[in-house]
């Protein structure tokens, strides 16, 4: 069901996890998918906090629509969401670094990772943290 997931989002240009799959049948010798995907106010709205190796912290507002291309200290990074809890206000994502020219997956996915950078010669790290940009509904009891 995720390779079928996917290719309906590869077609629609949106982010796997936002498509909900509701019925599949064959008609006529094709697949026809009943699926649904929210429109462009319901694309969650993420909230980027970067820390660079000195402590300063800058922050950016993204919509996840579907992967994006970021540069982050200087450095190309593929952020997808993975997973998204409206409701909660959860977002979690897939990151992905370029090293020695291929994309790599970085460790610590899901709400905040760590993007190896080098400056003079020496590694050091970016730390990042994600947040939906959009206050959860609070509980009204």
């Amino acid at each position: 069901m995720g390779d079928l997931r996917q290719q309906v989002a590869d077609s629609i240009g949106v982010a796997a996890s936002l498509v909900d799959i509701h019925g599949i049948r064959l008609a006529d010798g094709a697949l026809e998918v009943e699926a649904s995907y929210p429109d462009g106010e319901d694309v969650p709205a993420v909230e980027l906090f970067v820390t660079d190796p000195e402590g300063n912290t800058e922050s950016y507002v993204t919509e996840l629509d579907g992967a994006k291309n970021l540069l982050i200290a200087g450095e190309d990074v593929l952020v997808e969401l993975v997973d998204y809890d409206a409701d909660r206000g959860e977002v979690f994502v897939s990151v992905k670094h370029r090293q020695d020219g291929e994309m790599v997956t970085v460790l610590g996915c899901g709400e905040q990772w760590v993007i190896p950078v080098e400056h003079d010669g020496e590694e050091q790290s970016v730390h990042c943290r994600i947040q939906s940009a959009i206050e959860p509904k609070g509980d009204e009891d």
